[in-house]
């Protein structure tokens, strides 16, 4: 493939933090594309990459509507101005500028959907915001015939929805440098964003009667600030923040458990694959995740951590205290172990990477 083709992908992540668009944006650089990327910076970088040109728009607004207003139109004045053969639109909230500026620049366009925007527990109570996100989806989705999205299940659901195709290129991580397999030191992860129903509540209720345990929040977002209040008493919780992904790995080493709670009431979630799912596996510490189909299909295949029924603190200290018995504990971390290579992005990229080619051939 000529390198002369270039890519330009927009996002309105923070492009320091984004672990899955730095293996995507690397993995297209190395096979012969020129990339580039809009997003956002959170520590005002402009570039952290010898492979990937960095566009960063700032904005006045930092959430809500007007903010996604501001930045769709800031990526639309750049999209007319930037050289591209291929634009691609991450997510539902970049669909608007992207789809409208290649009205002008007739390129090349793609969806990289990995999750179902509307389907948000941030929506949850806002039905004017969601339908407004669903009514977007409506105009611009069934018009966007190259997509590729993180699982089966979110494949299905929008072929279904939208009439159109997706490529299924799952978010899982290179692989990492870990041979040993660990005790059960008591020490609770947790790795993502700090937003509405994904267990980080639970997990710190839960650690009022855990005192035994240590837990780690890896991560920003919407409720960090009150988390931070409802663990302001306790001792046994350690909030990291914004962590550069380099360093993710050598603090999965020091932690025994992953912990991948998901609130039922979201669609989104019931249909998930987090990419955390896989950085627990690779960093062989067992995971306590959600009866939700993905997860269900894999560790029924692979036991390499635990689920459990219903979104309850109850159930979450429940299941940690099944992690106690040492033999169940080491037969998961050996599973973690055995089964890790079967989840690495060197497979997913080369299907990322064909996907690219029969786009610029067709």
């Amino acid at each position: 493939m000529s390198s002369s083709k270039t890519i330009t992908i927009c996002s309105t992540s923070f492009h320091e933090y984004d672990r899955r668009l730095k293996r995507i944006t690397a993995s297209l650089s190395e096979a012969g594309y020129s990339v580039q990327w809009i997003s956002r910076s959170k520590n005002s970088a402009e570039n952290t990459s010898t492979y990937t040109a960095h566009i960063i728009i700032r904005t006045v607004f930092k959430s809500g509507i007007l903010f996604y207003l501001e930045f769709n139109l800031r990526l639309f004045i750049s999209l007319l101005s930037c050289s591209t053969d291929a634009i691609v639109a991450i997510d539902l909230d970049t669909i608007p500028a992207c789809t409208l500026a290649n009205l002008f620049r007739r390129k090349k366009i793609l969806h990289d959907a990995h999750e179902i925007y509307y389907e948000v527990p941030e929506l949850t109570g806002r039905p004017i915001k969601k339908s407004i996100w669903k009514f977007i989806a409506k105009i611009f989705l069934p018009h966007i015939k190259e997509n590729y999205t993180v699982n089966l299940s979110l494949k299905n659901h929008y072929e279904k929805k939208y009439k159109t195709s997706y490529e299924v290129i799952r978010n899982v991580p290179q692989p990492f440098s870990i041979s040993e397999l660990y005790q059960n030191n008591k020490t609770l992860v947790y790795l993502g964003v700090l937003n509405d129903g994904r267990g980080v509540e639970l997990a710190i209720e839960a650690m009022e009667t855990l005192k035994d345990y240590t837990l780690i929040l890896i991560g920003e977002g919407d409720n960090y600030s009150s988390l931070r209040e409802q663990a302001s008493s306790l001792e046994n919780v350690i909030f990291k923040g914004y962590t550069l992904p380099h360093e993710i790995p050598g603090i999965l080493k020091e932690c025994s458990i992953g912990l991948n709670i998901l609130r039922a009431d979201s669609l989104n979630y019931k249909l998930s694959l987090a990419n955390k799912f896989f950085d627990y596996m690779h960093a062989h510490i067992p995971s306590i995740n959600m009866n939700y189909p993905e997860y269900e299909h894999i560790l029924n295949a692979h036991r390499v951590g635990l689920m459990v029924e219903d979104y309850s603190t109850e159930k979450l200290i429940s299941a940690i205290r099944t992690l106690e018995d040492p033999q169940l504990y080491r037969r998961l971390t050996e599973n973690c172990l055995a089964y890790k290579n079967e989840y690495t992005w060197d497979a997913e990229s080369q299907k990322l990477i064909n996907l690219y080619h029969s786009v610029f051939n067709s």
